[in-house]
Formats: C-alpha cells, sequence, structure tokens
C-alpha cells in the first residue's frame, strides 16, 4: 500500500498540469473558415495561387496536426515563419511564432516557448504602431499574452502569468470572442487556485463554462470540466468531480488536444474511489494520446501511476520498466521532483523485488538530488541574506548622515521648541478631550445602531414567518374552502342535468357553464400551489424546485438547468421554505428584467455547508451602483434570516451571478415519501 501513496497524493498536481497546458495560440491562426482534415490542407498547399494563402494554409496544417504529430507540425510552422519572413509578410511571421511557441510549450521546452512568445510579442508591438485598432491585431496580441502566461505558469511565476492572462481578457472582451475567452478564464482560474485563492478561481471558471454552455458545447469547455474535476478531488469531493467529468465525457473525442488529460483525470478519479483497475484501464487510454502530441511531462506522471499501480498488483518487472521511462522523461524535462519521486518509488520496487543492490543505487541517487537541491536552496538564501546586508549597511550609513544632519537641526532650534512645549500639551490635553468625548458619543451611536439592527431583524423573521403562515392558511382555505365549495356546486349542476330536468335550448349554455366551473377550480388549485407548494411540504425541497424549474421554463420558454446534491436527508421546515422562495424570486427577476437565454440553478450541500448559486446569461447591471428593487430586497432578507452570506456579482451585458453560502443547523430526520421526481440534475 506505501507504493500508491504518491499516486493517491496527485490531483493538486494534475490541476496544475492540466492548466499549464491549456493554450489559445491555436485558436487565433488567421483563417476564416473552418479546420479542415490534414490531407485536404496538403492539396490547398499545394494548388496555393499566392504567398499569403501558402503561409495561412501552412499554419492551418500546423494546427490540425498538433494534437497528432507535434514534430511535423513544428516543421510546416518553421516553414510557414521563412515563407513569411521572405515575403514581408509580418502577420505570417507573428502567427508562425506564436504557433511555434505553442507547440514548445506542449513539448515542456520553457526555454524555447520564452524565445518564440517574445519574437512573436516584438512582431506585434511593430504592427500595433501601423494599426493599434485593427481586430485581428487584438486577437493576436491576445493569443500571445494567453501563451506567454503558459510559460510563466510552467516556471512558477504565477503573480506575471495572471498579468497576462488579465490582459488576453480584457483584448477578447473587446472583440467579443466568448469562445477563445472562456479558454483564458480557464487559465485565470488555475492561477488565482496555485496563488491560494480558490474563490477567484471558482467564479473564473464557472464563467468559463457559462461562457461554453448550451448546445451544441464549445469544445474548447473540456480542459475546464477536467479543471473543475480535479479541484473538487483536491477538495475530496469525488461526487462533484463525478458530475464535471461526465460533462466532459462528450468533449473528449480522438482529434482533441485534451483527451489524453481527460483520461489522466478520469484516472484520478477512480484512484479516489479506490476502483484501481479502472484507474489502470484509464492511465492505458492517456498513454496514446499524450504520446502523439508529445506531452513528456504528463506522460512521466501517467507512467508513474501505472508503474505503482504494476507494483501494487505484483508485477515488478512492469513496474520497473515503467518507471524507468518515467525517470528518463524526467530528466530529459530536467524536472527534480518528478526525479525524486520516480527514485523513491524505483527503491521500494527493487527492494520488494530483493534487488537490493540496484536498490541501494536508486536510494544513492534520491539523495545526491536531495543534497543539491538542498545546496542550491541555501546558495540561494546566501546570496539573499548578503544582498539584505549590504542593502541594510548602505541604508544605515545614509540613516547616521540623516541622524547627524538632524542633530545640528535641534541644536539650533531646541530654545524656541523649550517655548512651545506647554502651548503643545496644552493643545494635546484639549484634543484628547474632544477625541474621548467624540469616542463616547460614537459608541453610544453604536449601540443604538446595533439594537436597531438587531430589532430590525427580529422584525423580518417575525414578518417571514407570518408571511409564510398566512400563505398556508389561505392556500389552505382556498383549497378546501371555496375549492371544496366549487366542486360541490360543479355536482349539483351535473346531477341536475343527468336527471334530465333542463330545457334542451338551454343545455349548450348548461355545460359552459361546467366548463367555466372546471376552469375557476383548476385556477384555484394554481394559486394554492403557488402560495405554499404542496411538492414542498410533502415531498422535500429537490421535487419542488424541480417543479419550479420545469414550470418557469414552459411559461417563460427560457431553458432551466438545475443540478442539486445533498439534499437527503431533508433539511429543516424553515430552511426550505426560504430557500424555495429566495429561488422563486431570483427566477422571477431573470425572467422579468434580465431577458435572459438560459439560467443555471445549482443547490448543493456538503456536510454543514449548502451553497446555492442561481446564474443567467441575460443583460445584467452594474451591482456596484443600482439600488436593489423589491425583490432583491426581499431575497436579502431572507439571506439574513438564514445567516447565510449573500453575493450579487453583475455587469452590464454579462449575465448575472448570485450565490449564498450558509452553514446549516444540525438536521432533523424526516420520513422520506415517494415521488415521481427525485432527480439530483435537471
Amino acid at each position: 500500500m506505501a507504493l500508491l501513496l504518491s499516486l493517491l497524493c496527485a490531483p493538486r498536481q494534475t490541476c496544475r498540469s492540466l492548466a499549464q497546458v491549456l493554450l489559445l495560440g491555436l485558436l487565433s491562426l488567421p483563417a476564416s473558415a473552418a479546420p479542415l482534415p490534414s490531407d485536404s490542407l496538403r492539396q490547398a498547399l499545394r494548388t496555393a495561387s499566392s504567398d499569403t494563402d501558402r503561409v495561412k494554409t501552412t499554419l492551418r496544417l500546423s494546427a490540425a496536426l498538433v494534437a497528432t504529430d507535434t514534430a511535423q507540425a513544428s516543421q510546416y510552422a518553421h516553414q510557414a515563419l521563412a515563407l513569411s519572413r521572405r515575403v514581408g509578410y509580418q502577420y505570417g511571421a507573428a502567427f508562425s511564432w506564436l504557433q511555434l511557441c505553442t507547440l514548445a510549450i506542449i513539448r515542456h521546452d520553457n526555454a524555447a516557448a520564452a524565445y518564440y512568445g517574445a519574437q512573436a510579442q516584438a512582431v506585434a508591438d511593430a504592427l500595433q504602431r501601423r494599426a493599434p485598432a485593427a481586430p485581428r491585431l487584438r486577437r493576436l496580441r491576445a493569443s500571445i499574452a494567453n501563451n506567454r502566461g503558459n510559460v510563466a505558469d510552467h516556471l512558477g511565476q504565477y503573480e506575471a502569468s495572471t498579468r497576462y492572462y488579465l490582459q488576453a481578457a480584457d483584448l477578447l472582451l473587446q472583440l467579443g470572442d466568448s469562445r477563445t475567452l472562456l479558454t483564458v478564464y480557464c487559465n485565470l482560474g488555475n492561477s488565482f487556485q496555485v496563488l491560494g485563492q480558490p474563490a477567484q478561481a471558482v467564479r473564473y471558471w464557472r464563467q468559463a463554462v457559462a461562457l461554453g454552455a448550451g448546445p451544441p458545447a464549445a469544445a474548447e469547455l473540456l480542459p475546464v470540466y477536467l479543471q473543475l474535476a480535479s479541484w473538487h478531488l483536491a477538495k475530496g469531493r469525488t461526487d462533484s468531480a463525478g458530475l464535471a467529468l461526465q460533462a466532459a465525457r462528450p468533449l473528449a473525442r480522438p482529434g482533441s488536444l485534451y483527451t489524453g488529460e481527460y483520461y489522466g483525470t478520469l484516472a484520478q478519479y477512480y484512484l479516489a474511489g479506490k476502483q484501481l483497475p479502472a484507474a489502470r484501464q484509464a492511465f492505458d487510454q492517456a498513454m496514446p494520446y499524450l504520446a502523439s502530441k508529445g506531452a513528456l511531462s504528463y506522460q512521466a506522471k501517467v507512467l508513474l501511476g501505472l508503474g505503482q499501480l504494476d507494483a501494487q498488483a505484483g508485477d515488478l518487472a512492469q513496474a520497473r520498466s515503467r518507471l524507468q521511462r518515467s525517470l528518463v522523461l524526467s530528466e530529459q524535462l530536467a524536472d527534480p521532483q518528478q526525479m525524486l519521486e520516480n527514485l523513491d518509488v524505483l527503491t521500494r520496487v527493487e527492494e520488494a523485488a530483493g534487488q537490493w543492490q540496484a536498490a541501494l543505487g536508486y536510494l544513492q541517487r534520491s539523495q545526491r538530488l536531495r543534497d543539491t537541491l538542498a545546496g542550491t536552496a541555501v546558495r540561494e538564501q546566501i546570496n539573499q541574506l548578503e544582498t539584505r546586508y549590504r542593502t541594510r549597511q548602505q541604508a544605515q550609513q545614509l540613516q547616521a548622515g540623516r541622524q547627524l544632519q538632524h542633530a545640528q537641526q535641534v541644536a539650533l532650534t531646541q530654545q524656541r521648541q523649550l517655548n512651545t512645549i506647554y502651548l503643545v500639551l496644552l493643545g494635546v490635553l484639549t484634543v484628547g478631550g474632544i477625541l474621548g468625548l467624540l469616542l463616547l458619543r460614537y459608541r453610544q451611536r453604536l449601540a443604538r445602531r446595533v439594537r436597531a439592527q438587531e430589532q430590525t431583524l427580529l422584525t423580518t423573521r417575525a414578518m417571514l414567518q407570518g408571511q409564510d403562515e398566512e400563505r398556508r392558511r389561505v392556500a389552505r382555505d382556498l383549497h378546501d374552502g371555496l375549492g371544496g365549495m366549487l366542486s360541490a356546486v360543479k355536482l349539483y349542476l351535473s346531477s341536475i342535468r343527468t336527471r334530465g330536468g333542463l330545457p334542451a335550448e338551454s343545455a349548450p349554455l348548461f355545460d359552459q357553464s361546467i366548463d367555466h366551473l372546471d376552469s375557476s377550480i383548476a385556477e384555484l388549485r394554481r394559486v394554492a400551489r403557488n402560495l405554499m407548494p404542496e411538492a414542498l411540504l410533502t415531498f422535500g425541497l429537490a421535487p419542488a424546485l424541480h417543479d419550479l424549474c420545469q414550470a418557469v421554463q414552459q411559461a417563460g420558454a427560457v431553458p432551466v438547468q438545475l443540478t442539486t446534491h445533498g439534499l437527503t436527508p431533508r433539511l429543516a421546515p424553515a430552511t426550505e421554505i426560504e430557500l424555495y422562495r429566495i429561488v422563486q424570486e431570483l427566477l422571477t427577476n431573470s425572467l422579468r428584467y434580465a431577458r435572459a437565454g438560459q439560467i443555471l440553478v445549482q443547490l448543493m450541500r456538503h456536510d454543514d455547508e449548502l451553497h446555492l448559486v442561481v446564474e443567467d446569461d441575460g443583460q445584467g447591471f452594474d451591482a456596484s451602483t443600482s439600488k436593489p428593487g423589491v425583490g432583491l430586497r426581499s431575497v436579502q432578507a431572507r439571506a439574513q434570516y438564514l445567516g447565510g452570506n449573500l453575493q450579487i456579482q453583475s455587469q452590464p451585458g454579462q449575465g448575472t451571478s448570485v450565490s449564498l453560502e450558509l452553514r446549516l443547523p444540525a438536521a432533523v430526520p424526516a420520513p422520506v415519501a415517494s415521488h415521481p421526481l427525485t432527480p439530483s440534475n435537471s
């Protein structure tokens, strides 16, 4: 079991590696038509009528081969660069440098990627001076910024990578390029995750999902879903990770650039669930895709995982072979951490096989590598200390000169200071008294404000409870009282018709009266259900929300996607009612004001934490300046009543996202009633 230790702790590393290969350069090639098969592109290259068309077709051919043959893709990119420089086609040269940067990132060649990215930036800067407002130049600059962000990611410079990604996002927002923007948002999410800001990371990942939502799903969403799945695995949320992988499955096609990463993340999901045979199969499926596009770093991690699984199964020869291949790849990449992991696992494998000499050799190599890393770290610390010492010494000399000058000034002004010191003391006492009086008044005002807020909260709670009780009473009276009376009247009228005491000329009018009576009874029951839904009281929050979303979708002709998780056992009745009213009010706002094309509702519970998110892609509003209306004030009051944290994020033209986070009290057990609608996703 010790052999699987590093493998079972890998989701966080997988998340970071995945973000480092999220590329944008391939999405911005200078071609107006959809990508063609490589054979058709070769034919188009032979029949190109001009040098410019030949450059564009060569770059498109290089892009088509990225997922299957990076070596040949690199050859075509170099050909496009040489032709562009020969004919003076600057846009072609810039995109050629960008494509070479993309391929170097896939190969994990950081030095080459940094060089190619700088060359692309230099050409783009020259074009910027000639035509700063050209849309294709903005798209080119956005691609360059994104790729340079990827290089900074590989080098661990996450603050720099975040700056590059934000620059790319600004340019793409100006262009309205949402499909490309979702890839940048995914990269931004990874940078914020590594910088220790998970809330920002999840916000950008959700924005990426919203940009690519709708049929057909954008192929660029595959790395976004994989990023979310890896994040959930790092948090121990295997159920949420499974939902993300389920959404990613249709996008993981053989021609996709990230199919290998999909199977690698799927293997981590199976490992988290202790499904070792399924994890092995997923790792085996990942390897051909990773090898074809030359993703050496990810290949090394997958080989390490397969080697550990082989060792766990007792196949030490196969384990040794795969671990040695992983070690060779790690040495080619000069990745010391990956090399240490391989050496440690190889040491344990050779010990299990009884090869003590080989185990000792691997152990000595790992110790030397650790000593080298420790020595490098010590040298860096010494250099930093020496720099700090020299800086401090210069600062002390400068401070000594300033102190001498200050002493001379003090000697000249000391007599005057003695004459004013009593006035200063008197002023200090006066100011102190005034400040003390102001502080006392401030505390009194603060106490009054706290009491007023407490009174407002009590009033709000009483008002909400009274509203719910009154709705129940009115719904009960309507359904049991007036509904029963109307049903009795219908019975009486029906008995008159059956007895045959009705004139023939009055029969149509009589039938029409009974039809109107049926419509009135149906409308009465609909009003009673809206006042207090029967599904909420009888079956719980999930079925009631399902009925509500179906009703909203049918009434407003707007797709409503509902996702719920962890609502069994049921919540407290008061909590279910308030959450239902909050979702009902937010859906009403989206239909009435936002002019949304799609609405997303998510209600997830993990242990005693509950997260509610309602998002739409409507026209949005400026949340920092706009005053909330009656509906949003009602939502805020209910959130305050529940003791939750409500956040509203919206910008004009970018939709609206309302999220509620709250900690639940101890669950109250309740019987689970059967109901035909008990979905976890809708």
